[in-house]
């Protein structure tokens, strides 16, 4: 069997013949070539009480990032507190024409399941009482302002705020 070079004759990967050289070079070339690709998470934290208020409401990312988005309910009151979540939705998607739908959703934690539904939102948490946690990971979108608030009744008038993802 003829062995051909992969690069003209200047190194010892070859096509056919001894494979070692080859699987050296990939696994080096792979090795160094893996920093440039991963890409660490962007942890964004986020919490409520019984005032009905976030913490924050605006944060900023970029697109094609992954973020963690850590939101904790810091009431004492423990499950007696007014339990809270996180639904963020997509752009273009306005709270006060989506949180009817969370109203009619109380068999699913205040989140509608309905495929249309699913379609708006980038995710969800599920409600949580005084003391409790809860992340949402996702990878950030296309550029654009994605909307987040609170689903429990009588809530998203006053928790909501956005997430801007910028291009990267």
């Amino acid at each position: 069997m003829q062995q051909r070079r992969f690069d003209g004759g200047r190194s010892a990967c070859y096509l056919a013949g001894n494979s070692e050289p080859m699987r050296a070079f990939f696994t080096s070339v792979a090795v160094l070539s893996a920093p440039a690709f991963a890409q660490e998470v962007v942890k964004l934290e986020l919490s409520a009480d019984d005032r009905m208020i976030y913490s924050k409401t605006s944060f900023e990312v970029t697109s094609g990032q992954k973020v963690s988005l850590v939101f904790k309910n810091t009431s004492t009151k423990g499950e007696k507190a007014m339990k809270h979540n996180i639904v963020l939705l997509k752009p273009g998607t306005p709270i006060m024409a989506f949180a009817p739908k969370c109203l009619a959703a109380a068999a699913t934690g205040y989140v509608p399941t309905d495929k249309e539904s699913k379609e708006k939102m980038v995710g969800s948490t599920k409600l949580i009482a005084g003391g409790q946690s809860a992340t949402l990971n996702f990878v950030a979108g296309e550029a654009g302002e994605y909307l987040f608030f609170c689903s429990s009744p009588g809530h998203f008038d006053k928790m909501h705020g956005k997430i801007v993802v910028k291009v990267k």
